[in-house]
């Protein structure tokens, strides 16, 4: 449904000056509905051991990259939260939340403690152990793509990754 459309990585104030508002509007709508599935079903997903089923559905509907997208921004949001692998956190840093850092210089260099930029709005009610599963499980899913090199099994079974 949503797995072609490209994800629109630029900061909404970004998107104002160039233009660009409704392709931003259109794809953090998109990352919010994401963003709302995961909130709805991952736990249950989870508890009732169908994460993997569950997190296929995603990337069938929004596309991989989108998926880790919005994962990885739950996950940079709290990388003070020691619940997320190594692996993940390193791996999440890797996009460019570009609305992120705006707003984080925003507040430092305005001295601005109130500053809140809205294009951050995605956030998870998940626990974080269940985000650190599915980020784990996608950036296994994004291993596997054929265009990548190869990553050995063992190493996903070391972290407990299920096959």
């Amino acid at each position: 449904m949503y797995a072609t459309y490209p994800i629109y990585m630029p900061s909404a104030r970004y998107a104002r000056e160039n233009g660009e508002i409704e392709l931003w509007r259109e794809s953090k709508k998109i990352n919010l509905d994401l963003m709302w599935q995961i909130n709805d079903n991952a736990s249950n997903a989870y508890y009732d051991r169908l994460l993997p089923e569950f997190i296929n559905t995603l990337t069938e509907t929004y596309g991989l990259e989108r998926s880790m997208f919005v994962t990885a921004r739950f996950i940079v949001a709290a990388d003070w939260d020691g619940r997320y692998d190594k692996r993940a956190k390193e791996r999440a840093a890797q996009f460019d939340f570009q609305d992120m850092k705006e707003a984080e210089r925003q507040h430092k260099e305005e001295n601005n403690p109130s500053y809140l930029d809205r294009s951050g709005d995605i956030c998870s009610n998940v626990h974080p152990c269940i985000l650190n599963e599915i980020f784990r499980y996608l950036m296994k899913m994004e291993r596997e793509q054929p265009n990548l090199p190869p990553v050995e099994a063992e190493h996903d079974n070391e972290q407990g990754v299920e096959q």
